[in-house]
């Protein structure tokens, strides 16, 4: 299916769930936690702004959401596995003109114990892409059914992925061939209410997705992920050129771009990007928590 096609009967799809009739009692998300699932710190933020604000050092927060539906939990993105935070000095992954070094103030599992969820409750972990700041934990629900896309996990398993950084010491697999999981080919309507629909956001890798999310009173939401960074690279169209990224890719991106920016405006979606620090530090955190 292209992609002018699936947006389409995403569009359809959606907008047929998206009254408030079209959702009884026993449907839909009513609850939308954000857990700090990792700081990054970076000694040049030009990595990801393309020649500006050059030597200018940058934090990057790491947002993980927990979503309770009628029918079960659902986790977006898992963080920086959570063994950094036992590691005293945090972890420099890569040197530290270019690469992140990373903290964990709060461990994934003990916000999720505040609220009284045990992994075993959560049916389904949906990743938007597999670098260690999104998948870092993904091997604490083992029985988790994880949602990914076809050409992503293709690309992480395949020949041609150049290697996932791993904490030093961290004996935990990032997320394992023997996982559970349901490959997804452009789009998944999560739980067939129309609540939650995963967007095939390809670019920043070659399956990456973002998440479409009702909420009664919040509204529409959707998640970034990484198909975009920072709020000025989002209003200004600029996406970071990691050296390796050849041209089809950030053609890719920004095209990815352009259908978030479609379903904003046909549901007034607000866009929740996950690595802006200046919104995150204005969102509520869990155990507080959107409905």
């Amino acid at each position: 299916m292209n992609r002018i096609c699936a947006l389409a009967v995403a569009f359809a799809a959606l907008f047929s769930a998206s009254g408030s009739s079209a959702q009884s009692s026993e449907e839909g998300v009513d609850r939308l936690y954000i857990f700090d699932c990792g700081v990054g710190h970076a000694a040049d933020e030009s990595r990801w702004t393309v020649g500006s604000n050059i030597g200018k050092p940058i934090d990057i927060p790491v947002n993980c959401y927990l979503l309770h539906h009628a029918q079960d939990y659902f986790l977006w993105d898992t963080g920086i596995s959570d063994f950094v935070a036992s590691m005293p000095n945090g972890w420099q992954a890569g040197n530290s003109a270019t690469g992140l070094h990373w903290t964990r103030p709060k461990t994934l599992s003990s916000q999720l114990a505040a609220i009284h969820v045990a992994p075993s409750d959560i049916r389904y972990i949906g990743i938007s892409h597999t670098h260690p700041d999104h998948i870092g934990n993904a091997e604490m629900f083992p029985r988790t059914t994880i949602l990914i896309q076809r050409a992503e996990y293709d690309y992480y398993f395949g020949p041609n992925n150049p290697g996932i950084q791993i904490p030093p010491g961290d004996s935990t697999p990032t997320f394992s061939r023997n996982h559970p999981v349901v490959l997804i080919d452009e789009d998944m309507d999560v739980f067939g209410d129309g609540s939650v629909e995963i967007i095939s956001t390809p670019g920043h890798t070659p399956g990456h997705e973002s998440l479409l999310v009702h909420l009664p009173k919040t509204g529409w939401v959707i998640l970034s992920g990484d198909a975009v960074h920072l709020q000025a690279n989002w209003d200004n169209d600029r996406i970071p050129y990691f050296g390796t990224m050849p041209t089809e890719q950030k053609v890719e991106t920004l095209l990815s771009m352009q259908r978030l920016r479609n379903l904003m405006s046909f549901y007034h979606a607000q866009l929740w990007i996950n690595h802006d620090k200046a919104q995150s530090d204005k969102m509520k955190k869990s155990p507080d928590y959107y409905d």
